[in-house]
């Protein structure tokens, strides 16, 4: 646990350092963050349920010839390892951790609203000790972050087509890390909508009232395939795994709908339509084994919705009084995680 508290709070002194120097002197602490965030999560040792459970097992069947079926890039990187590394599994953890960190500091360090809230968002929201288990989907969730740089500057008209171009390349990459991406070329198209409340809304409990279909041509979908284990009940009743990030990801919806938009203001389009596709997301999860992680896809992108609304659309005069209260809740759900041991985090063991 001290190691997580120690880099957490080291971190967030960087970022609020960072955030008074110019964009050139700034490089220095996110890169000492970077290395920070890295070695904790490159160089564990069997922490994340996945850890032996997943990863370790499916390098070794790679290494033996006898890989299993799996997403094509994250095969590769396999390969890579075991080219260079040889038999050393934990090579895989340190490649894997190296991009998501650096995928995510890319992002938080091109996003207009505050590092420090991002920081403490990522940390302590849960996307970042959620990694630790669930590697490929996380990182694909990164990929799509990175994506919407590329969506916010094409609604600006910049580069119209290379903007494109890049969201699609990235999404693809994302597919390539786990086959759960796939929902994002759909997602991509819809964030563009700039659709009137009512129609929202009524788009919202349609969807609600419509979710025993969506999981019937779901399990259609997915029968046969190796993630049928998503719709067969192998997996613990999803309701009871409801969590505060799907709460706060689907209220926030709700907050978005009801909050006038700046002129011109992107990002509140694209973050407003995120938060309408991800609840029904979510909604459609709490029906499916498994459907957790399908909601990962969008809950932990709240991570960038909320303090982007914090930063532009509160008042001056409330608006120390909400960062403290969500920094408040981002450190109550980082230690609550550590209380309950989430995604077999604790204790934690250095691989060297």
């Amino acid at each position: 646990m001290f190691i997580y508290i120690t880099s957490v709070f080291c971190c967030i002194l960087l970022v609020c350092v960072a955030d008074k120097l110019n964009k050139k002197a700034e490089v220095l602490p996110f890169a000492i963050v970077f290395l920070i965030l890295f070695t904790i999560s490159g160089f564990r040792y069997g922490v994340g349920t996945d850890y032996f459970f997943t990863y370790v097992p499916t390098y070794k069947q790679i290494y033996n010839g006898t890989p299993p079926p799996m997403e094509p890039i994250f095969l590769w990187l396999n390969k890579l390892c075991i080219d260079f590394a040889g038999s050393w599994y934990q090579s895989i953890f340190i490649i894997t951790s190296f991009i998501f960190i650096g995928l995510i500091y890319i992002v938080i360090y091109n996003m207009p609203c505050s590092k420090v809230l991002l920081t403490v968002s990522f940390l302590c929201g849960g996307y970042f000790l959620y990694s630790f288990n669930v590697v490929r989907q996380t990182i694909a969730t990164a990929l799509f972050c990175c994506a919407l740089l590329f969506v916010e500057r094409n609604m600006d008209g910049k580069k119209r087509l290379q903007s494109l171009f890049a969201v699609f390349f990235l999404v693809a990459i994302a597919v390539g890390f786990h086959y759960s991406a796939l929902i994002y070329f759909v997602v991509i198209t819809l964030l563009y909508l700039k659709l009137d409340k009512k129609i929202y809304l009524s788009l919202f409990f349609a969807s609600a009232v419509l979710v025993p279909t969506f999981v019937a041509v779901i399990g259609i979908l997915l029968k046969g395939t190796k993630y049928e284990n998503y719709i067969s009940g192998y997996w613990p009743d999803p309701s009871k795994a409801f969590s505060l990030s799907s709460l706060l990801f689907v209220g926030f919806f709700f907050v978005y709908l009801f909050t006038e938009s700046k002129e011109d203001d992107h990002w509140f389009n694209i973050f407003r339509n995120l938060h309408f596709i991800g609840s029904i997301a979510i909604m459609i999860g709490l029906f499916i084994p498994l459907g957790q992680r399908v909601s990962a896809l969008f809950y932990l992108l709240n991570f960038l919705s909320i303090p982007y609304y914090i930063e532009y659309y509160i008042t001056e005069k409330n608006k120390m009084l909400i960062k403290i209260l969500y920094l408040s809740f981002c450190f109550f759900m980082f230690l609550h995680t550590l209380a309950v041991n989430g995604n077999g985090i604790l204790p934690y063991h250095f691989a060297i």
